[in-house]
């Protein structure tokens, strides 16, 4: 199973993605900065956001094995993403037996959103981790004791905190199974002390976040510009979380999400065979809510979704990635009940052939569908990864190097720098250069010899670069699919041989 895993998490990775989106990029610029700048608790995003650091300090690693390169941002996911198999089957098989938690992590092994998002490279990938991590070492520390195995739990469940934003609902849900086994007149496990000692442990390990957040209070503070509530007038709210509820719901089996960068555009979280077993493993879980572990997935599963129903865009798989894990336990319970009622002898031989069925389902949507979407390339900011490894191939003979981007917007035109940050991560160290935002082309320097990498078709940019210097040229146009680049050069400089790179790789 785990070799069917890393087959799909790593066939076609040097080409597929094909690129590298600005934020994962972002994350890897971080990660080439981290020996000068050392760790840092959250990284800044621009005004008012800012994220975790635990991607950063582990994509540092992979950037130092394999270099500033998109697969080494790749990999670091691939590997989150097989870790967290082994985790997941403990977890399961701890909570509902061995069977149940090989099910579950099979079926986890080969899902589109497993294999897709273990290939992203976004952070959002550790969140399944750890929130399996933190409910089996908590789980470990109720049914074995000592103080060392609950200050471990604690310390995990604090750590997870540095993965995504939405892993900090893990509070409301241990919140949630305390609050219904005291309901039901069940003492809690474990001692006072135990518990004392795991929120403490949690609480000490949060505390650089917390005082990071503190100094700077804005830097974690996108949720409303995320939210549902955030979307129009007040008055509508009711009607819009209404509407976000059931997206949601039905992500699960019948129309998921749109974005082609997450998905293959509204394909649900599960195939068909594991969307029924999905089904079952919710009647069944009501069926015997008084059990803390059966109350722990539909509270899991229950949590994480809000924060699907209550995004700006739904369903936004990315954000949801806490439900996963409970999701696929809750489909392992379903199709183990279902086997085990009507065909307790041919169970294993049925299980298998709804794991192969999944297999299929995901290699077919993955690997044959998907590269086929219309404009991927464009998608995943492949030009703008190419035109990192072209500028840092070619030789600039001494000249001052731009870059110049916009778009345009109702009829306005805007720079953006925002995808230049692939270009940033691809020349981080070996080119210096400096965005060129098209207000400022006044400023360039007139007696020295310039370059100004721009796209062949923005014509708005290039008219404003001959009109500040008539005597300036286009020296070459790089021939990248769909969007070719131009090099504008104003100089007397030695002459300009432009690199080949060849077809788009991500190594």
């Amino acid at each position: 199973m785990l070799v069917v895993a890393a087959i799909l998490r790593t066939l076609r990775l040097d080409t597929f993605p094909p690129g590298l989106y600005a934020d994962v990029a972002a994350n890897g610029i971080d990660a080439l900065r981290l020996p000068q700048h050392g760790l840092q608790v959250i990284y800044a995003r621009g005004t008012g956001n800012g994220i975790e650091g635990m991607i950063s300090w582990l994509d540092a690693v992979s950037v130092a094995l394999v270099g500033g390169k998109p697969i080494a941002l790749y990999l670091t996911t691939v590997v989150i993403g097989l870790v967290t198999l082994p985790v997941h089957y403990l977890l399961g098989s701890r909570l509902f037996g061995r069977r149940v938690g090989l099910i579950s992590t099979a079926l986890l092994a080969v899902s589109f959103w497993a294999v897709h998002y273990s290939r992203l490279g976004y952070r959002t990938v550790l969140v399944p981790l750890f929130l399996d991590l933190a409910f089996l070492l908590l789980w470990w520390a109720v049914q074995r004791g000592s103080a060392w195995r609950w200050t471990l739990a604690g310390a995990v469940i604090g750590l997870g905190a540095y993965t995504y934003t939405s892993y900090r609902l893990v509070v409301l849900v241990l919140a949630g199974v305390i609050v219904l086994r005291i309901r039901a007149g069940r003492e809690l496990p474990g001692s006072r002390l135990s518990w004392v000692l795991f929120a403490l442990t949690a609480t000490v390990v949060m505390v650089p976040l917390g005082i990071a957040t503190l100094l700077d209070p804005q830097v974690l503070n996108r949720a409303a510009g995320v939210s549902v509530l955030g979307g129009g007038p007040v008055l509508g709210i009711p009607g819009r979380v209404a509407d976000h509820t059931l997206r949601a719901l039905a992500a699960f089996n019948l129309w998921g999400d749109a974005e082609r960068q997450y998905n293959v555009p509204h394909l649900p979280l599960f195939d068909p065979l594991v969307g029924l077993a999905f089904l079952a493993g919710i009647v069944v879980a009501f069926r015997r809510w008084r059990e803390s572990r059966y109350a722990l997935l539909l509270i899991w599963l229950g949590v994480f979704t809000l924060v699907v129903a209550l995004s700006d865009r739904t369903p936004h798989m990315l954000r949801g990635s806490g439900l996963v894990p409970a999701a696929f336990l809750l489909a392992a319970v379903g199709l183990d009940a279902v086997l085990q009622k009507l065909w307790p002898r041919r169970a294993a031989l049925a299980a298998t052939a709804v794991w192969v069925v999944s297999l299929a389902w995901t290699a077919t949507f993955y690997f044959a569908v998907y590269p086929t979407l219309p404009n991927l390339y464009l998608e995943y900011m492949g030009d703008r990864v190419d035109v990192g490894r072209f500028i840092d191939a070619s030789d600039w003979y001494g000249r001052q190097l731009y870059v110049g981007i916009t778009y345009t917007r109702n009829g306005k035109v805007n720079p953006d720098p925002f995808r230049a940050t692939p270009i940033q991560y691809m020349t981080e160290g070996h080119v210096a250069w400096t965005f060129l935002d098209y207000r400022r082309v006044g400023d360039l320097p007139a007696g020295v010899p310039i370059a100004v990498v721009v796209d062949a078709k923005d014509s708005f940019l290039l008219a404003k670069l001959a009109q500040r210097f008539p005597d300036g040229r286009v020296a070459y146009i790089l021939p990248l699919p769909q969007r070719p680049v131009a090099v504008f050069l104003h100089d007397a400089g030695g002459p300009f041989h432009p690199a080949s790179i060849g077809p788009y790789s991500n190594w």
